[in-house]
């Protein structure tokens, strides 16, 4: 019983050691200049869902060609 509850403390341990090397991780230069671009794009895509852009008027059309084209699917 004694080696059983010295093999979970270690294993408790372990798992800290484990979780504790990927906490105390540093971010790379390279890491830093991808999120830079990944939120410049994250950015122009919101900007480009807006009402305002032409690509709102264009997934309304697709979803309403869609629908018309389920439509006639069913009627046909």
């Amino acid at each position: 019983m004694k080696e059983l509850l010295m093999m979970l403390e270690n294993l408790s341990d372990d798992i800290n050691k484990f979780f504790d090397r990927f906490s105390s991780r540093k971010i790379t230069p390279q890491q830093i200049k991808n999120r830079i671009i990944i939120k410049r794009k994250l950015r122009k895509i919101k900007k480009a869902l807006t009402p305002d852009e032409i690509i709102f008027p264009m997934i309304l059309g697709a979803i309403i060609l869609g629908a018309v084209g389920f439509l006639a699917i069913q009627l046909g």
